[in-house]
């Protein structure tokens, strides 16, 4: 053979093809890590978004269990539902942190029978607090009702992420802000709002979703106290007709003894009644008809007689 045969020429790889090779692995390497980075957030995202539904639900829960187990008499001495609005600031936004007390009792049995709640009565009250962890809701439950409703008892955590809560009772016309059974009697209502973030403990709950739940709890009515009701009615007729607060005690005991109110009456032409400023009715053959919450008043043509018909069928919460 010829030694200058023509021998196969091996060739390396130039400058500009390293360089180009590193620009396209590195190019390659940063949406890789892009697309990494898009995946972990929306993982993060959505597992806070469950974190969150997951906390109000359980709020919720709680709270409905020891609601729809409110104790219902007739004598008020014996139960209590208290609702007081309250607020705070959270992350420069304002959010509601209401408390709510009440007497209940527990559904759970203790003896194996079906259908049969046992066990004590019990002061339950809830409430949220900050901690260094975050917000948690808080109850508080002492065995059997006693002179001093609003101490006593264990306070344990219920549900921690819980950063709001708002409560409202339902008179059977509007929902209330506040309530006092005491005053008020039962509400035929509850309802019930939390707000729930899905931010790990010790973290701002600025930059993590939240969840917003929303529970109706019907109860058994128990009507407010006899003097209460003459009380409101009285100043509700007061206010419509625009009459001095002088004559409260006045229009009190002609509510309670169903007699017509000392109040000045115009007769108009047809020789019908007609009220003073504010007045809010109507007037007809049968006389003026006032809407109340405990049913509609009707006075005679003559000013000579009052009387209380039923509730006024303004329909149910909603």
């Amino acid at each position: 053979m010829n030694r200058n045969a023509r021998r196969t020429r091996r060739r390396g790889f130039t400058m500009i093809e390293l360089i180009l090779a590193a620009v396209l692995m590195a190019l390659l390497l940063a949406a890789m890590g892009l697309a990494m980075q898009q995946i972990v957030k929306s993982r993060n995202a959505v597992r806070g978004r469950i974190e969150a539904h997951l906390r109000a639900d359980a709020a919720l829960s709680i709270l409905r269990r020891d609601l729809v187990s409110v104790l219902r008499r007739t004598d008020l001495y014996y139960t209590r539902v208290l609702v007081e609005d309250r607020s705070t600031t959270l992350d420069g936004s304002p959010v509601d942190r209401d408390d709510i007390l009440v007497f209940n009792n527990r559904l759970q049995a203790t003896r194996d029978i079906e259908y049969n709640g046992d066990g004590l009565e019990f002061e339950t009250q809830y409430r949220i607090e900050d901690d260094d962890l975050g917000s948690v809701l808080l109850q508080r439950r002492d065995a059997m009702p006693d002179a001093y409703p609003r101490g006593g008892g264990l306070v344990m955590p219920a549900a921690e992420g819980i950063i709001g809560m708002s409560i409202e009772a339902w008179d059977g016309r509007v929902w209330h802000t506040q309530w006092d059974s005491d005053r008020d009697g039962l509400p035929w209502a509850l309802r019930v709002t939390v707000e729930a973030t899905g931010a790990p403990p010790g973290e701002s709950t600025a930059d993590h979703p939240v969840a917003t739940l929303r529970t109706v709890v019907p109860l058994d009515r128990s009507t407010m106290p006899i003097d209460v009701a003459d009380s409101k009615m009285a100043w509700e007729l007061m206010e419509r007709f625009g009459v001095d607060s002088d004559q409260e005690d006045a229009f009190i005991a002609a509510v309670a003894a169903a007699s017509p109110p000392p109040m000045e009456r115009e007769t108009a032409g047809d020789g019908s009644l007609t009220g003073g400023p504010g007045q809010a009715g109507s007037s007809g053959q049968g006389g003026m008809v006032i809407d109340t919450p405990e049913g509609q008043v009707i006075i005679s043509n003559d000013g000579s007689s009052a009387t209380l018909q039923g509730g006024s069928g303004q329909g149910g919460p909603r």
